[in-house]
């Protein structure tokens, strides 16, 4: 499995390694622990999606996708193994499926545009001139507490409204567990997915009325992209598209290892004789930024 491990751990470990070769696997297991899969989801939805009718696999919805691909929300990391868009889209369409979310086809017209995309959102550091302050400090917390909805445990506000906003936020000065939890992590790097819902109707007539939202994340350290994505779905799949109260914390053990089935022979039988169609999208090229003029 490939494990992203930042340059600063790296460095110091070589030269721990260096000192002690015959100790390396008892280092690497103190210094490395395995992590679980630890999913943080959250759904919102609209006035509108509100009062949409419960999607089930008995009563399911049929949808058009598009694809959004891959994004790096936050800051960069090297290391990562970006896993086949392809694979992701399969594991997704998977997970819906089993939600009652099919694709659509001429004899199901769609009712549903589902939107979805999945990276990284990796924490921002800035430096503080302090020589003992080797990290530096964190720029975007705010978008990991954001993006985890924070913002229904009192932590943030819904939208960015600027620095005194957030911290007046009552949750930031009295904690619950949830909300402890929420905080603590919003200082990690994560891996995300996120997959939104418009009325396809509406579309059509160039009217863009959304219905929910739904944003999974998981804490990336000790984990790969490629192994970790399917399980953060499989682990979020019964939130998908139902309003959380809160977010919604869910962690795989050993006892528990998350594997994407349909299961329901019917379903299985309808994605197998459907592939599902999928309209990609890719982010506009950002503009080369202009050089300053010398100062004279």
């Amino acid at each position: 499995m490939n494990v992203r491990i930042p340059l600063r751990v790296m460095t110091g470990l070589a030269g721990l390694l260096a000192m002690v070769p015959s100790a390396r696997a008892g280092v690497l297991d103190w210094l490395f622990p395995k992590h679980d899969v630890e999913v943080i989801v959250v759904t919102d939805a609209t006035p509108v999606g509100a009062l949409r009718r419960p999607v089930t696999p008995a009563n399911p919805a049929y949808y058009q996708a598009v694809s959004a691909g891959y994004r790096d929300f936050g800051g960069l990391i090297a290391g990562d193994k970006i896993p086949p868009k392809d694979e992701v889209m399969k594991v997704i369409a998977k997970v819906l499926a089993r939600q009652g979310y099919l694709p659509g086809t001429p004899a199901h017209p769609p009712s549903l545009i589902l939107i979805w995309t999945w990276g990284t959102m990796y924490v921002e550091r800035m430096p503080t001139g302090n020589p003992d302050d080797l990290e530096g400090r964190q720029i975007n917390r705010s978008q990991l507490l954001r993006f985890m909805g924070a913002y229904k445990l009192g932590l943030v506000a819904k939208e960015p409204g600027g620095f005194n906003n957030d911290l007046l936020m009552p949750g930031t000065l009295f904690r619950d567990v949830d909300s402890e939890l929420i905080y603590q992590l919003a200082s990690e790097d994560l891996y995300v997915i996120a997959i939104t819902a418009y009325d396809y109707a509406a579309a059509a007539r160039n009217q863009k009325v959304q219905l929910w939202t739904t944003k999974i994340s998981c804490p990336s350290l000790g984990l790969a992209m490629d192994q970790t994505l399917p399980a953060m779905l499989a682990l979020a799949g019964p939130n998908i598209g139902r309003e959380t109260a809160k977010p919604v914390s869910i962690k795989a053990t050993d006892k528990f290892k998350p594997e994407v089935k349909i299961g329901d022979p019917t379903v299985v039988e309808y994605m197998e004789n459907n592939q599902v169609p999928v309209i990609e999208v890719t982010p506009s090229p950002v503009a080369p930024k202009k050089k300053a003029a010398p100062k004279k």
